[in-house]
């Protein structure tokens, strides 16, 4: 029995040892698998978050380019010459509204150009020079648009863009910041460093070369760079150790983006988890798994959006048909060129009895019709060339606004003129641009509401008319903390469902802005309690809806505060009594509704009136 016994407890421990063997062989297998993994993993979150970055970037230029060129061809259509005193303003307030450019405008002979430059503002290209150094805290480069006049160079606008407020505006923080960010040709030659004082490197390829990098590495990097592709490769220094750098293209000049950032962080984490159990190990390899699956979902949705406000945002083409017509005064008859069949409506190129039968009616908008007779009327001797925009039936059915520039023509023995000939030209799209531009400073980009400026406009407006209603405060309830734990992107979704929701449960003439953060104001056009109550009811049963509809998991509710406008309100005077009750409802529990008590000698002023 013993001897059995101590056979038993022989193979009991042989077992245990060959069982703790397989277990340290199969460690040592997942700890080498894991370092692969591990690090093949930081590699791609770094590459997808320098192609975010990289497209970030480029489309912010993007941008630069296209308001540039949208400005360009509003002045080149304009009167020649605009007055500066009306121009720089617009230029400033543009400037202000932007802190990475700043917009000027250049003579030609301001800025000095190769023939090269010239023959290309001459073609009506836009171009982008070099990055220099202003001083040891500022690197630009200029976005040249011509304002191309009578084919003839008039002007430059020049946007001087900061690269340093461009990549920090285009650096995400959810990721461990780069240690250093260069911008590099292809030859690698360094045009830009956001740290100067960090490398004394000007070469990207001197800089692996001269920290003994292997052969390997280094045409891995030339390869990525010379072929316009995205990568992540680890290095070693000898200053800073091991660095992860990673390269993205920008669609600028040929430029490239490079970042460095520490490789320390990541194998500490590696270290961590191999000294866990495998249970844990493997719990956090899925954790990771999912949440780098959760990443790359929310870069590529960001990645559509920029692609549609970049197709949204792409510069339209400005050239339209011209019709040449010749209205004889004494006839009564109206000649069109023969391309005029294209555009409008109509069977014949001539029209006899014009104004006697009023041929025209059909073709000119009601509204406009008084226009073109005044113009007419109002053609003497001394003001022989006239201009008037009028809306004209197109072949399609729809209306289209026109330009219509005549010339009178006159004989010796005539005291009215006897012939009238001119042109049309189809000036929709260029009423489409300053219609949208318009509407752009009035209206938040985000949420598609009144900014605060347009909002609080006009509400006064309003107030000076005596008119009657309830100012609406609108507070998102812990707002910060859902950017904090969620992610300033499903923060920017919930103010956007918000608006949906303004918009949805109010009526079109009520005036709808946003005036901070998270902050809504409404003007509602009733002082009815009941409507008042009924319509906070209708926000507070629709917002889950919504947030359901966007598939937003996130609890959202809403303090609001009212108050009823009174005789002699001024905006101020309305707005703080709003914004008292709105306190007063976040000091209730939040998710509260508060409405503004109206002092009974308002009330009875109201009423006398």
């Amino acid at each position: 029995m013993q001897r059995k016994s101590r056979k038993n407890s022989s193979l009991l421990i042989l077992g245990t040892l060959v069982f703790a063997g397989l277990i340290f062989i199969v460690f040592n297998s997942y700890q080498s698998w894991l370092n692969v993994k591990f690090e093949q993993q930081v590699m791609e979150n770094y590459t997808a978050y320098i192609e975010s970055e990289g497209v970030q970037f480029s489309g912010t230029v993007d941008d630069i380019q296209g308001t540039l060129q949208t400005l360009a061809a509003l002045l080149s259509q304009s009167q020649p010459e605009p007055e500066n005193a009306a121009l720089n303003p617009a230029l400033s307030l543009l400037s202000g509204l932007n802190e990475h450019f700043e917009v000027q405008w250049r003579s030609p002979e301001e800025i000095q150009l190769s023939s090269a430059q010239r023959e290309q503002l001459m073609q009506n290209k836009t171009i982008i020079t070099g990055i220099e150094t202003q001083n040891s805290e500022q690197s630009v480069f200029c976005v040249l648009t011509p304002v191309i006049r009578d084919l003839q160079l008039e002007a430059i606008l020049q946007a001087s863009v900061d690269v340093n407020r461009l990549l920090q505006k285009s650096q995400s923080e959810r990721i461990q910041a780069p240690l250093n960010s260069w911008i590099v040709l292809l030859d690698g030659s360094v045009l830009y460093t956001v740290n100067p004082n960090e490398s004394h490197y000007s070469n990207l390829y001197a800089l692996l070369k001269g920290n003994s990098n292997s052969e390997t590495t280094l045409q891995q990097i030339r390869t990525t760079l010379q072929t316009g592709s995205s990568g992540t490769f680890r290095i070693q220094t000898h200053k800073e150790g091991a660095l992860y750098v990673s390269l993205t293209p920008l669609a600028v000049n040929g430029w490239t983006l490079v970042n460095f950032t520490h490789a320390n962080e990541a194998s500490e984490n590696s270290r961590q988890i191999l000294l866990t159990t495998m249970q844990i190990g493997l719990f956090l390899i899925l954790m990771t798994a999912g949440m780098a699956y959760l990443f790359y979902l929310i870069l590529a949705h960001q990645r559509r959006q920029i692609d549609l406000e970049q197709r949204r945002y792409a510069f339209l083409s400005r050239f339209s048909d011209t019709l040449i017509f010749e209205y004889d005064v004494i006839k009564d008859t109206l000649e069109l060129t023969s391309n005029a069949q294209k555009i409008l409506p109509i069977k014949e190129l001539s029209a006899s009895h014009v104004k006697k039968n009023h041929r025209m009616t059909p073709f000119i908008h009601a509204e406009d019709f008084y226009k073109i007779e005044e113009a007419f009327k109002n053609i003497h001797r001394f003001q022989e060339f006239g201009s008037v925009q009028l809306r004209i039936k197109t072949r399609g059915g729809s209306y289209h606004w026109f330009n219509c520039q005549f010339q009178a023509v006159y004989e010796r023995f005539h005291r009215d003129p006897v012939m009238i000939i001119g042109k049309l030209t189809d000036i929709q799209e260029q009423k489409y641009i300053e219609r949208e531009l318009i509407e752009k400073s009035s209206y938040d980009g985000l949420t598609s509401v009144l900014n605060k400026r347009a909002a609080e406009q006009q509400i006064t407006e309003e107030l000076s008319e005596n008119a009657e209603g309830c100012l609406f405060m609108i507070d998102i309830d812990d707002f910060k903390v859902i950017n904090d734990e969620l992610g300033h992107f499903v923060g920017d979704q919930v103010l956007t469902v918000v608006g949906t929701l303004l918009k949805t449960c109010f009526r079109q003439n009520d005036l709808i802005g946003r005036i901070g953060g998270d902050e809504f104001i409404v003007f509602l056009h009733t002082s009815d309690p009941a409507v008042i109550h009924q319509k906070v009811k209708q926000l507070t049963k629709t917002l889950p809806k919504l947030l359901q509809r966007e598939q937003i998991d996130a609890e959202v509710t809403l303090s609001i505060g009212a108050a009823l406008s009174q005789s002699g309100d001024t905006y101020p005077s309305l707005f703080s009594r709003a914004d008292q009750a709105m306190y007063c409802a976040k000091q209730q529990g939040k998710n509260q509704f508060h409405l503004a008590e109206v002092h009974s000698d308002s009330r009875g002023r109201k009423n006398n009136e």
